[in-house]
């Protein structure tokens, strides 16, 4: 069996694994779970216990790294599974067949599954040799007896976790017809070392990674539209700057360093602009730098305070907010600086937009009283509707599928951390990195390797 490599960076924390598809999936497609029925129903899902990859005993010097390795592939993929909430996961104490009788469609006695209510199966193996860790999956239609999918990862033993995610990616594109958002990456902003460094981590806070260093302020990372850069401003220098950092190791650059501000960058969805905000003739103004040239064209003049702004999916329109009508509100205008339109009209404070990957709707902080929840709201600024209700709720960015929003809220000990949430606000999910406290969450787009 051949194995395609991916590419591997020099420094990069990102893209590691080969992966290799050892049966075509079935060209019948079929739907199994349809992730936009409100009322749908959860698949009930059976996940039998892995074992040794091809049958072979584990030696005993490599016994202690092997049991680690499988550990922590079975924990992050019951975590993407649970968070997931498409499956009604069967305990372990129900299963009627013995791990032992193998991985293949013809070890595996589907009625067993069936009789515990198990509609789809998923069985995985796992080998360690050579400071190499491989994992072999398969996932089963109990019902029909078929093998959907088979597929062996490989990477070093610390890329175990990201293999279960590699797999829930796939299982549940097999399943809905949609890309997962495991493999999907966290950029955020931690105080941990005593000053404001980037950092970036699995989707669940895992594996947290300090990408700035200096002892200097850093603040808005985000990420480009291929997911192998990040944009952000420091005070490296003294003056807030704006920087390029590439993840793939080739190291970092400044952007724009005009007089005076360069905050907030944000790069546009074709890659080709990055609008931030710089100082205008009386107050700052939203500009944007085209990349090909190094040309800055101003989209904002006047003597309010513009700044995160937000870009629609077609790169054609931003979201900003500007205190041109007394409180900070949110407005909208095109990219060429026209057809300016306000979008919120309520509460003391609205800050920080995010616009949904299918560009229906805004994500946005709002400050009423004394605290800032998340709300969201159509493109057009109707269908306002609140998210959050305790704390203090900011910096809302969206999943690359647009299911769900992560943001910063203070814990029940007072620090800031992430939060995870489903884009109708349907319960929380606290995405703890560890690393200190954690601001300014930016969602990775999907990455291609």
């Amino acid at each position: 069996m051949s194995v395609t490599p991916l590419v591997r960076p020099r420094k990069a924390a990102l893209f590691f694994l080969f992966m290799a598809a050892l049966f075509p999936i079935a060209a019948e497609a079929k739907v199994y779970i349809d992730i936009d029925s409100p009322a749908g129903k959860r698949l009930p899902l059976a996940i039998a216990e892995l074992v040794p990859l091809e049958g072979g005993v584990v030696a005993d010097d490599t016994l202690k790294a092997f049991e680690v390795s499988r550990r922590e592939i079975e924990s992050a993929l019951s975590g993407d599974i649970g968070f997931s909430g498409l499956f009604d996961v069967i305990g372990k104490d129900a299963y009627l067949e013995a791990p032992s009788s193998g991985i293949t469609p013809g070890a595996t006695r589907f009625a067993l599954w069936r009789t515990i209510g198990a509609e789809v199966l998923i069985k995985g193996a796992v080998k360690l040799r050579e400071n190499m860790l491989t994992a072999e999956f398969r996932l089963f239609d109990t019902i029909r007896e078929t093998q959907l999918f088979a597929r062996r990862y490989v990477g070093r033993p610390a890329d175990a976790r990201a293999i279960a995610h590699r797999f829930a990616d796939d299982m549940i594109e097999t399943l809905t017809g949609r890309r997962g958002i495991f493999s999907t990456k966290l950029a955020f902003v931690s105080d941990a070392t005593g000053s404001k460094e980037v950092y970036i981590s699995d989707y669940d806070g895992r594996n947290p990674k300090r990408i700035t260093s200096g002892g200097s302020i850093n603040l808005s990372p985000q990420w480009s539209p291929d997911g192998k850069k990040l944009i952000y401003t420091s005070y490296l220098r003294g003056e807030p700057y704006l920087y390029i950092h590439d993840l793939t190791g080739r190291g970092v650059e400044p952007v724009s360093t005009r007089p005076g501000l360069n905050i907030a960058g944000r790069w546009s969805p074709d890659g080709k602009t990055i609008a931030l905000t710089m100082n205008g003739r009386t107050s700052p103004d939203l500009f944007l730098l085209k990349l090909d040239s190094k040309r800055y064209v101003q989209l904002t003049d006047n003597r309010a305070i513009d700044v995160s702004p937000t870009w629609a999916p077609d790169s054609k329109r931003l979201a900003f907010v500007s205190d041109m009508a007394g409180n900070p509100h949110i407005y909208v205008l095109d990219s060429e600086g026209k057809n300016l339109k306000r979008l919120t009209f309520e509460g003391r404070y609205n800050s920080e937009p995010s616009w949904s990957p299918d560009g229906g709707m805004i994500a946005f902080a709002r400050r009423d009283k004394n605290s800032f929840n998340i709300w969201v709201m159509r493109e057009d600024g109707g269908g306002l509707k609140e998210l959050t209700f305790d704390g203090d709720n900011k910096s809302p960015s969206w999943s690359p599928d647009g299911r769900y929003i992560v943001f910063s809220s203070v814990d029940g000990k007072g620090r800031n951390t992430l939060f995870i949430m489903p884009r109708d606000g349907s319960g929380m999910i606290k995405v703890d990195p560890g690393v200190g406290s954690e601001t300014g969450p930016a969602w990775s787009p999907y990455i291609n390797e």
